[in-house]
């Protein structure tokens, strides 16, 4: 009885092995080259990416890629938000070991929290040889991004799209008082124009989170060629810098031209305020959702910071696309991203669809001539790129979500009591005393 009893115990433990073994399977890991022969065998191809206009390029993409190189792809679109959505659905397969999609879209600030803990789970743009072959078409902006987000520099990502910060403002109502918008040469100066808008036409002057901002504070941060974190993580509140943007958006707030927001009020705040500051990427959004307003905005750069140091450009948002180990096609993979985003035809598409990719070859197709009548008849793409090509450098460390989380409580208490040191500096503490780096500065 107890042999048959210990045969049992066997039999169950051999079945439970082969049972984790096909849960935490894995594809074989394969080396691929750049100038490897094209895949042409059919082949569906899984992607995670955001739905909206990025589905509809990666769509649009594969069926030029078909007709271009006799490929035979197909995808099967699964829908999910590139940042956080993005992270929670992947991170179990990646600890698990599970068959994973071919190609996944990530936003920047998001990818670098995955990669810190699963760079080996994922092949490398850089060692597949594309941007040996493709690099000096890309913003050399974006490209350190990529680079920052690995502690070896080796970008992992295939890169997508890239956007600055942009005003966008109604000309009306500043005519109204006798000012172009585009002359006004620093913030200081904004803030006394926005004091006589809002006198005489009642009109704020520019939205904000009534719980606190961190982009604009940010953006004013990179105006002055200042990122939030360093390169080790460590996070750079205690400077001139940071005292300045801090201290003119204070003063904004107490002249009264703060148009203040919910958390789902953000645009119809934009829609009642003469300026808002937002990323590229909403230009196309603000056309489909307020389809009234043809003809009421216009977008330009970033207000000058000062008159005697006009700033750089400030990155606002992008994503990238990954090709996770435990695919099952990701030497097609990598064939397709790699065509995606270096075709003529591709990077056009790009365009017409609203996705504004960091590949600079794509603004000196005709797509970048397009003029928008819903912003006057202003060509986007060559505001785009001309703030691109000038933007400031950006570090998004793994830790920077979190960051910008206690920036905007500092804000918040700022904004009350006018106290930077009990404020900003009190907050840099508790994250630097959370992830064991320091408050720099100074």
């Amino acid at each position: 009885m107890k042999k048959r009893y210990k045969l049992l115990i066997a039999l169950l433990n051999i079945t439970l092995l082969f049972s984790l073994s096909a849960c935490g399977k894995t594809n074989e890991e394969v080396t691929a080259n750049i100038a490897d022969p094209m895949i042409k065998k059919a082949t569906t191809l899984e992607v995670y990416v955001a739905n909206g206009k990025l589905t509809n390029y990666v769509e649009n993409a594969a069926k030029i890629y078909n007709r271009k190189t006799g490929a035979n792809i197909d995808l099967k679109i699964v829908n999910v938000a590139s940042g956080t959505a993005t992270v929670q659905m992947i991170t179990p397969k990646l600890v698990t070991h599970e068959d994973m999609p071919d190609i996944i879209s990530m936003s920047d600030t998001s990818a670098a929290g995955v990669l810190e803990k699963f760079q080996d789970a994922f092949y490398s743009a850089d060692e597949y040889g594309f941007y040996d072959k493709y690099g000096d078409q890309f913003y050399d902006q974006k490209l350190n991004i990529l680079r920052q987000q690995t502690s070896n520099e080796t970008i992992i990502p295939w890169a997508s799209d890239f956007t600055p910060a942009l005003c966008y403002y109604q000309p009306k109502k500043f005519a109204e008082i006798g000012v172009d918008f585009e002359e006004i040469s620093s913030w200081e100066e904004y803030i006394q124009v926005a004091k006589v808008l809002k006198e005489k036409n009642g009109s704020f002057g520019i939205a904000l989170p009534e719980s606190g901002d961190q982009e604009l504070f940010i953006n004013m941060l990179a105006q002055q060629n200042q990122s939030l974190l360093d390169e080790e993580g460590n996070i750079r509140l205690n400077t001139k810098e940071a005292k300045h943007a801090a201290k003119l958006i204070k003063e904004m707030i107490d002249s009264g031209i703060v148009h203040f927001y919910g958390a789902q009020d953000a645009e119809k705040a934009f829609q009642e305020s003469a300026m808002f500051v937002a990323g590229g990427w909403y230009a196309t959004n603000m056309t489909l959702n307020f389809p009234d307003a043809s003809d009421k905005w216009r977008m330009a750069p970033l207000i000058p910071f000062s008159k005697e140091n006009p700033g750089k450009g400030a990155v606002s948002g992008g994503s990238s696309f990954y090709v996770p180990k435990d695919a099952k096609n990701p030497q097609v993979a990598q064939q397709f991203l790699t065509f995606m985003l270096t075709d003529e035809e591709c990077l056009a598409n790009a365009l017409e669809l609203g996705v504004a990719t960091s590949n600079s070859l794509a603004y000196q197709t005709e797509a970048a001539e397009k003029k928008f009548d819903y912003y006057g008849g202003q060509k986007y793409y060559e505001l785009l790129n001309e703030i691109n090509e000038n933007t400031s450098n950006i570090v998004l460390p793994a830790t920077y979500s979190d960051a910008t989380s206690y920036l905007t409580t500092a804000a918040y208490n700022y904004w009350q009591t006018g106290d930077f040191e009990n404020s900003y500096l009190k907050e840099a503490e508790n994250f630097a005393h959370k992830y064991g780096v320091k408050l720099t500065g100074d």
